[in-house]
Parts: C-alpha cells; sequence; structure tokens
C-alpha cells in the first residue's frame, strides 16, 4: 500500500476547475467500480462554490456495505486506472458519538496517470452517519456565506500556522466541522 504524500497543507482561492475535474474522476470511477456504486459526490471545500481549499478533489462513494471483502473489490477494480490501493479506515468521532460502524469507511488517495489532479475518495456506506455528515456540511455550508468565510479564514490561518502538519491540521479542524454541523443540522430540521 502506498502511503498518503505528505505535501504542504496550502489553501488556494477557489477554482472553478474543481468541477470540471470532479466530473473526470466521476466518470472513470463509475467506469471501474460499475454495479459496487450507488453514488458519487463531489464533497469538501473544493465543492463549495467560492470556497478556498486545498486544491485536492474529495470525492465520496456510496457503497451498500463497507467491509474488508469490499475493500479488495474496490481494489481489484480499481488497479485499471493505477490508483494506490484503498484501505478500511474510519473518520473522526463527533462528540456523543461512540457506534465506530457508523464511521468506517475505505480510503484512497486518488492520484493517478488518468487524471491530472490530486483527490481523496473517501467510500463510505449510503445512509451511514459519516456518509451523510459529508453531504450536510457542503449543502449548509453552500447556503450560508458568512458561516462559509468563516471556515475559509479558520483554515487558512490553520495552513498559515502549520503547513508541515497536515495530521494536526486535519485534528484541529474536525472540531471546527463539528461547531459547523450543529448549525447545519438545525437548517436541515427547519428547511424539512
Amino acid at each position: 500500500m502506498k502511503h498518503q504524500e505528505r505535501d504542504k497543507v496550502e489553501i488556494v482561492p477557489y477554482k472553478k476547475v474543481w468541477l470540471e475535474q470532479f466530473e473526470i474522476a466521476k466518470r472513470c470511477l463509475l467506469t471501474a467500480l460499475g454495479d459496487i456504486c450507488v453514488c458519487i459526490d463531489h464533497i469538501g471545500s473544493t465543492s463549495i462554490p467560492n470556497m478556498p481549499a486545498k486544491d485536492r478533489i474529495d470525492i465520496q462513494v456510496g457503497v451498500s456495505e463497507i467491509s474488508p471483502a469490499i475493500c479488495d473489490t474496490i481494489n481489484q477494480r480499481t488497479s485499471k486506472l493505477n490508483l494506490p490501493n484503498a484501505h478500511m479506515s474510519q473518520d473522526h468521532l463527533p462528540p456523543n458519538e461512540s457506534c465506530l460502524a457508523d464511521w468506517r469507511k475505505i480510503y484512497l488517495q486518488g492520484v493517478t496517470d488518468q487524471w491530472s489532479f490530486k483527490a481523496n475518495i473517501h467510500i463510505r456506506k449510503v445512509g451511514a452517519k459519516n456518509f451523510n455528515y459529508a453531504l450536510l456540511f457542503r449543502d449548509y455550508l453552500s447556503i450560508d456565506d458568512d458561516t462559509a468565510k468563516c471556515y475559509a479564514f479558520f483554515k487558512q490561518t490553520l495552513a498559515s500556522r502549520i503547513p508541515d502538519d497536515r495530521d494536526l491540521y486535519s485534528q484541529l479542524k474536525d472540531p471546527v466541522c463539528d461547531l459547523i454541523m450543529i448549525s447545519a443540522r438545525r437548517w436541515k430540521d427547519k428547511t424539512k
């Protein structure tokens, strides 16, 4: 298994090309994964209009289950794309969450000669808490400009202070995302 490349944490201004890059990766992944794939969504900061972000496309692939067997199948199918091997992983646990199964995922770094950009591919069970978290986070920041601007400022400041520590960057960013999700859930409840 190849390890994730450890380049600097750099937040760049929004790029319209990110939407096109997602579509390229989506087509390749749909072809490679076939019937194992339920859906593919553009998530993370590159999916949010005008949001500064790391120049790396976050992709969520929805599948019907997360297991070592599914991970092996994904590796067999994505080998055609020359992607690094996927591996079993887990998202961070937000406060008041204790069921690890709700936060399991399969992860692979989407670096390949099939496309000219970097991507993070998060494979999650459709309907699982981590699957829904990623979509709600994206949707909420897409409609709440004030929160999106504050989040962008936080990420830019954090990246400027610890550009060489990707793990710490993520650890410090996760609780901020959890705080944003409190408002996101309230917004979702009001719009039902």
